[in-house]
């Protein structure tokens, strides 16, 4: 059987991607900071993988990304950097390179193409972010044409599921999960920021670990292929839906409050997944069950200050 080392398998992604690769694969998993190269190699020359996949990263919502483009920036190519030239320096046969929807221009024609890439500006509040995750597509890239290694970028729509961070930096489902979640124990309001007509394309993290198995098994260039459902869903959908398959315990719902003073981000995004499509995948989990599977979750572990 195979080795497959997975980084950051405590996260949203690298938890699924433990789940389904499991049965196939032995799994490896990184510890300690990825951050250090010499903590990297280690973890390449301890595991002897023959697949690699990073989902290490450092992530969030908006607010975050605005409040600290600098540690989304270093810390990103440094993780990255220091993964793709250990498994180059030990022979890995597959690596996969987790990159982002935001990579692409904020205002590129839809649904958005891989081929969009370069064509016009990021959105401001997560420029940092997605400047490192090119940098990591480039340097997969160049590994892949300069050494002939298979290295392999994805580029996923937001990912929500279970083990995702409910805080206040999250992203969009779990963060706005943690707010109804606290609107309903306080009994005040339950404030949305934006007034709901920010489209978005959101996709289970279990299938995007089964796109991801597909993308090893099937796809064998440098180029990126995005991941995701190819349908948009408006915050507003978003957050009805989501209060609809909210459990018994968080209910009644609060009144909603929309916050059209703070940023929401990029207005349109849905993906043109037919690259993906193309080799053999669909996505299983609608967004009602995959909501109702991230409620469950969220009760298991309530953040603090829940």
């Amino acid at each position: 059987m195979k080795k497959m080392l997975i980084t950051g398998h405590r996260g949203l992604l690298g938890s699924a991607c433990v789940r389904h690769f499991r049965q196939a694969y032995d799994i490896r998993l990184s510890v300690g900071d990825l951050r250090d190269r010499y903590n990297a190699a280690y973890q390449i020359r301890n595991h002897k993988p023959d697949v690699v996949i990073n989902c290490a990263a450092k992530v969030g919502g908006v607010k975050a990304n605005r409040d600290n483009p600098v540690e989304f920036m270093l810390d990103n190519i440094r993780i990255q950097a220091n993964m793709m030239e250990s498994s180059h320096d030990y022979g890995v046969e597959t690596f996969v390179h987790i990159a982002t929807s935001c990579m692409f221009p904020r205002d590129a024609a839809l649904p958005v193409q891989e081929s969009s890439l370069f064509t016009g500006k990021f959105e401001d509040s997560v420029e940092s972010y997605a400047l490192a995750k090119i940098a990591g597509w480039r340097l997969a890239k160049a590994y892949f044409e300069q050494y002939r290694d298979r290295f392999l970028t994805v580029a996923p729509s937001n990912i929500y599921g279970p083990n995702d961070s409910y805080n206040s930096d999250a992203h969009v489902i779990p963060s706005l999960m943690r707010k109804y979640a606290k609107a309903v124990r306080d009994e005040t309001p339950f404030e949305v920021w934006g007034i709901g007509d920010a489209i978005r394309e959101f996709i289970y993290a279990d299938d995007v670990a089964s796109a991801v198995e597909a993308v090893i098994n099937k796809w064998n260039s440098p180029e990126i292929v995005s991941i995701g459902t190819g349908v948009g869903t408006s915050i507003r959908d978003l957050v009805l839906t989501m209060i609809e398959t909210a459990p018994l315990e968080l209910k009644p719902a609060p009144g909603i409050v929309w916050n059209a003073s703070q940023p929401t981000g990029i207005p349109r995004k849905v993906f043109d997944v037919s690259k993906i499509k193309s080799l053999g995948w669909e996505p299983k989990t609608t967004l009602e069950d995959g909501l109702r599977l991230t409620w469950q979750d969220f009760l298991k572990g309530k953040p603090r200050g829940m």
